[in-house]
């Protein structure tokens, strides 16, 4: 399925600053199920001073603003054809060793709840059952029932185990969550950054997150636990990482005082 993205962030600076250097994940993967067609960044107020890729693989750029200017708007435009493989990314995909995926995080950091939930999880069924993906699909239904779907309750900065206290978050809590409680099965496990479109023509303010772990023979497969489903030709993936702190769309820094309003839009058509 062909789909069409159009991502606009705008910020509007209280003070002209004299100096915006933003770090942008914003450009979809071209993978073996997700071809990258186009995909372009127009900067309004400022300019893309570099390109390169991280450890993970990942499309990076760099842009500064232009001298004097009081707002940045960075839209990124693409086409991408993604093929439906039931979740499946297939091998490994960056010079990375596969083990380091298994590590926690801050923000992953299992704490006595998250452990519990593995340990029961370990004495209900075996982790090698049909490769794993048997406890893996329990264990997204676990999370989604610990930490249910709610927005304004966590942020960008609350940890797993945080998110388990509070019992309510959004797709970055089930994701990091998820992941933390895979890697204490042993699994290796990374966080995904992307678009899911509802289908409905509808605007969004945010992008969605989701998990890949890594499964014996079939390599990486992606779980969607906010929506109980791996991720289908409505999932555009854009980044991988160890947690959200590796992804996120749109960073930086700013010299000069002052506060700065910022403002997403988010559009997304399939044909």
């Amino acid at each position: 399925m062909i789909s069409s993205i159009k991502h606009k962030t705008i910020f509007v600076f209280e003070n002209t600053p004299s100096m915006v250097i933003q770090r942008l994940h914003v450009i979809p993967s071209d993978t073996q199920y997700q071809r990258l067609l186009s995909c372009d960044i127009d900067i309004v107020g400022g300019k893309l001073a570099l390109e390169s890729n991280d450890c993970h693989g990942n499309k990076v750029h760099l842009c500064v603003n232009e001298a004097g200017v009081s707002s940045m708007e960075i839209i990124i435009s693409g086409r991408v054809n993604v093929t439906d493989n039931n979740g499946i990314i297939g091998p490994h995909d960056n010079s990375l060793p596969i083990e380091l995926y298994k590590n926690h995080t801050h923000l992953s950091k299992p704490g006595p709840r998250l452990r519990e939930l593995g340990k029961k999880l370990k004495r209900s069924m075996p982790a090698e059952k049909n490769g794993g993906l048997d406890i893996l699909h329990e264990l997204s239904i676990r999370i989604l029932e610990k930490i249910a779907y709610a927005k304004g309750k966590t942020n960008v900065g609350t940890s797993a185990e945080s998110a388990m206290e509070i019992g309510a978050g959004v797709c970055q809590d089930h994701t990091h969550a998820f992941i933390a409680v895979a890697r204490l099965l042993g699994f290796s496990a990374r966080y995904v950054s992307g678009y899911l479109s509802s289908g409905d023509g509808q605007i969004y303010e945010a992008t969605h997150a989701w998990a890949e772990v890594y499964v014996g023979n079939l390599g990486w497969v992606g779980f969607d636990v906010s929506n109980g489903i791996s991720p289908d030709e409505r999932y555009i993936k854009i980044a991988t990482g160890f947690d959200y702190l590796d992804v996120v769309p749109i960073s930086g820094i700013r010299i000069g005082e002052g506060t700065e309003q910022i403002n997403t839009e988010i559009k997304f058509s399939q044909q």
